[in-house]
């Protein structure tokens, strides 16, 4: 995203990406209209009044206090920018455990996931309580099929992840169920699987505008 607007805004504009980790935003670090900056933005301060855009894809969600990382984001608008959060929900997920019929697998190792992912839902109207306007909340619901992209990522984020969520001692302290090695396995079978298609989540896409007056 940050190299799509690097290219719209041309020389004239300037485009900030931050990320805890750049290792991988080298190239993008050399555009001339790209400063790439690494820290986190739980602790991050940003200069009042600066950006006409302010975007965020799946990054929020996962933040301890989203919420004030958003009330410092929203001043460093310039009157009549925009903000752009892209954030998941795990509602999808969540309805269809209920209806029943999912596969076990599914039930045991991503419902649990997409059952945190609830945030995005009260999004809009604290836009709208920080004095945003035109905010409009754009939801889109996926499913998630084995054998292809999403599939793949999902494959990969799971690999990861792993040690923590199948480990007893971590997930105690988090209040949560170990999964199982063989759920796991089944789960990433399923992922490479074409027939399988199941609700998982919807993605929410909210806008809002600084004022000018």
């Amino acid at each position: 995203m940050a190299e799509w607007l690097a290219d719209r805004v041309g020389a004239h504009g300037s485009v900030t990406a931050i990320d805890l980790d750049t290792a991988l935003l080298a190239d993008l670090g050399r555009r001339q209209n790209v400063t790439v900056v690494e820290g986190d933005l739980s602790t991050m301060e940003f200069p009042a009044s600066r950006f006409d855009l302010v975007h965020s894809r799946s990054v929020l969600m996962h933040l301890e206090d989203p919420g004030a990382l958003v009330d410092r984001l929203v001043t460093s608008l310039r009157p009549g920018g925009w903000v752009l959060f892209e954030e998941a929900d795990g509602a999808p997920a969540q309805r269809a455990e209920s209806a029943g019929g999912l596969p076990v697998p599914y039930v045991r190792v991503m419902v649990p996931l997409a059952a945190n992912w609830t945030w995005a839902r009260h999004l809009a109207d604290r836009l709208a309580s920080l004095g945003l306007v035109d905010v409009d909340d754009e939801v889109r619901e996926d499913l998630l099929v084995g054998a292809t992209p999403a599939a793949a990522f999902w494959r990969q984020t799971l690999e990861r992840i792993r040690p923590l969520v199948t480990n007893r001692s971590r997930m105690d302290d988090l209040g949560r169920e170990p999964v199982d090695a063989d759920s796991y396995d089944a789960m990433l079978s399923l992922l490479d699987d074409p027939s399988f298609e199941v609700p998982f989540a919807a993605r929410h896409r909210v806008t809002g505008r600084r004022p000018t007056g």
